[in-house]
């Protein structure tokens, strides 16, 4: 990057120079010779656009017209110095060594075409000069009428060959035209290896900037959530993938899960652990990114992200870990369904953002641990009363706001204070964290599971019926019944009572919700504990 934008800036200076001499030396031209309006301004791109290169074919066309502008005024000066009624560059199109298209020339507007230049003989020994790397002359009456000069890059790579044309003769005589011509086609070899330099440096400036733009709008999403969401939908436009997946890894723990997933991630994909295994895990733990053009053989591999998922079936995959010093935090997942839709640029560019997405994500995940951790019981690692609170007021509104009901069990370990005095408080909080887990594994994830104090305990049912409340409430009842709680050679086995209460959407005991599960839950108690009453 330094040693091309030591070069742009000497490009800079080169053709500035050159070109307000130019410039005072064509200002009496008349208006068909003098130079055209400049190209329009480049319309604006999105990151993504500038990352993945979707303007490549606009580019090409854009650099070429600016090309052609560019050395016109050089061209002109030839024109006039020697006589000639014009001066054609021709170069190489695309990587066809072999075919020549003119590509910038003295006259007003684009360039014409090659193959309407000239005749058939005149077009193929301007060929001839370009391939063999020799000045050539077309004559008439013993007169030089057609001259070319192969032109090479300041690299000394053939670039293709500067054309002069007279009407009749060249006011040069051939044996100096024959001197000048090498200094024009090197003279051209400069200024065009100049402008790609110079268009070289613009397109790392662009890219930099995008990049620098995404990463400020990673930096915004403050929210772990919405910041793991747009970091994946950025890894699909920035690479071409057809989908993207967020993987978070605990090195110490040599085990990751999926954090978030793009909208077109396979089922499969979406939740579940990372296990060290896989071919994301082994990524992971080998800290080094892989990438596969051609991904179909990865099911022989094992799993691509646990051992036994027999695989994803896709036709390219990359793995992007997202590395904090010498250990992986993370992963990006990028994939297509065919074969060669990724390439390896555009898999550069998703190493790139899962590079600058790494602080913004590691202080996203720390604020969010902190705020968990304020909000869990310490013991159980259920929910604290406080987050209990808010969720219950949230589910509440949202009962109210989208209709239908929702649904509050309290329940409470029968004869506890038995169990801490026969066993110690150790065998309580290992029945605690027992219970609570057989609680926790037994609710939907938009289920809130917590623990109000002691052994009381409480579930928050969204949008769930009386019938689906009470079924649910008994089935956990059975669980518990059915758990042994091993501690200290001994075998624990307790129960719990449990309370129900329904709220409906407009009802008007909202705020009685909490009371009647508690009334309810007593009555349990009251009958003989290890039941559900609702």
């Amino acid at each position: 990057m330094s040693g091309a934008l030591a070069l742009a800036l000497v490009a800079a200076g080169v053709i500035a120079g050159y070109w307000f001499g130019a410039r005072r030396r064509t200002a009496d031209l008349p208006s068909e010779l003098a130079p055209a309006p400049a190209a329009p301004a480049r319309p604006s791109l999105s990151p993504a656009q500038v990352l993945r290169g979707e303007d490549l074919a606009g580019r090409a066309e854009r650099d070429a017209r600016e090309l052609a502008e560019e050395l016109r005024p050089y061209l002109v000066d030839v024109m006039r110095q020697h006589g000639a009624v014009e001066v054609t560059l021709w170069r190489h199109a695309g990587g066809d060594g072999a075919v020549l298209e003119i590509a910038a020339w003295s006259g007003d507007g684009p360039p014409p075409a090659a193959a309407t230049w000239g005749t058939v003989p005149e077009r193929a020994l301007v060929a001839w000069s370009a391939a063999e790397q020799m000045v050539g002359f077309e004559r008439r009456d013993g007169e030089p009428r057609i001259a070319i000069c192969p032109v090479r890059f300041a690299s000394g790579e053939p670039a293709g060959a500067i054309v002069l044309a007279a009407a009749d003769r060249f006011a040069t005589a051939r044996d100096a035209l024959r001197d000048w011509l090498p200094r024009h086609a090197a003279q051209v070899g400069r200024l065009a290896s100049l402008f790609a330099a110079r268009n070289e440096v613009a397109r790392q400036s662009r890219f930099t900037r995008a990049l620098l733009r995404i990463a400020r709008d990673l930096q915004r999403a403050h929210e772990p959530d919405a910041l793991e969401r747009s970091l994946c939908d950025y890894a699909v436009e920035v690479t071409g993938g057809e989908f993207a997946i967020l993987l978070r890894w605990d090195a110490a723990q040599r085990a990751g899960r999926v954090a978030a997933f793009s909208e077109q991630a396979p089922r499969a994909m979406r939740d579940g652990v990372v296990t060290p295994g896989s071919v994301a895990g082994t990524a992971c733990l080998e800290g080094s990114a892989s990438f596969w053009e051609d991904a179909r053989f990865l099911a022989e591999r094992g799993g691509l992200l646990r051992d036994d998922d027999g695989g994803v079936v896709a036709g390219s995959m990359a793995v992007l870990p997202m590395m904090r010093g010498s250990a992986a935090m993370g992963a990006l997942v990028v994939g297509a369904s065919r074969p060669g839709v990724l390439r390896a640029l555009e898999i550069r560019n998703g190493s790139v953002l899962s590079a600058l997405a790494v602080n913004a994500l590691e202080a996203s995940w720390e604020l969010a641990e902190t705020s968990r951790r304020s909000r869990t019981d310490a013991l159980t690692g259920l929910w604290n009363r406080r987050h209990f609170d808010e969720q219950m007021e949230r589910v509440l509104h949202e009962t109210d706001r989208f209709g239908g009901s929702c649904a509050l069990v309290i329940c409470d370990l029968d004869y506890f204070k038995k169990v801490n005095d026969t066993y110690g408080h150790d065998a309580g909080d290992a029945v605690l964290q027992q219970v609570s887990a057989v609680l926790r594994d037994g609710v939907r994830t938009v289920d809130i599971c917590a623990r109000l104090g002691g052994e009381e305990l409480a579930l928050i049912l969204p949008q769930t019926s009386y019938e689906g409340a009470m079924e649910l409430a008994e089935r956990l009842r059975q669980r518990v019944e059915a758990t042994m709680v091993p501690h200290a050679g001994v075998a624990i086995r307790v129960t719990v009572s449990m309370g129900v209460a329904i709220y409906r959407a407009g009802d008007d005991a909202k705020g009685g919700l909490f009371k009647r599960a508690d009334e309810n839950l007593y009555a349990a108690k009251h009958r003989g504990r290890n039941r559900v009453v609702g």
